[in-house]
């Protein structure tokens, strides 16, 4: 019998989002939104293991598995971390991004769990995501994904529509 880490350390968000939802520890739901254990190459139990994986960086693979998620290209994908679409296609799969784009892909893992905790599914929070929001002058939250300021703001938003603010 699996134990309960054993378990959750391979589920992948795009494949499983209903094991997805049941998850319930923060760091599980980064490395399923990334990919699964697998994926990250190694698992994720605290903020420390979050900056060893940052500075150690995430392979490339990932990123086709969060434009999959975000429902967006691998070009808007380079342009949220800021590199160019050119050298993330030179790259192999296995390749390692630097400590930038890895950190601004795990700051981006934290707004789609956190958005599909408070909007309920992958489908409403990305649909919230492409849609025009008023808090933000009528711009989507996607286009904000891109600075770490950018997610400080998205999160912030998703916070107040969990307390049911008007957002």
């Amino acid at each position: 019998m699996k134990t309960q880490y054993q378990q959750t350390k391979a589920i992948n968000l795009a494949a499983e989002p209903e094991l997805f939802y049941a998850l319930n520890n923060k760091y599980d739901r980064i490395v399923s939104v990334l990919g699964g254990s697998a994926a990250v190459g190694q698992s994720i139990k605290n903020d420390i293991d979050l900056i060893e994986i940052t500075r150690k960086g995430l392979p490339k693979a990932v990123l086709q598995t969060l434009s999959n998620i975000l429902g967006i290209s691998m070009e808007k994908m380079s342009q949220l971390l800021h590199v160019s679409h050119r050298t993330i296609q030179r790259k192999h799969d296995t390749e390692l991004l630097n400590v930038y784009p890895t950190e601004q892909i795990i700051e981006i893992a934290q707004v789609i769990s956190q958005g599909i905790d408070v909007l309920g599914t992958l489908d409403a929070f990305t649909s919230w995501l492409h849609s025009e929001v008023r808090h933000l002058n009528y711009e989507k939250p996607i286009n904000y994904l891109d600075t770490s300021f950018g997610t400080k703001l998205i999160k912030d938003i998703l916070g107040r529509i969990a307390y049911g603010v008007y957002s």
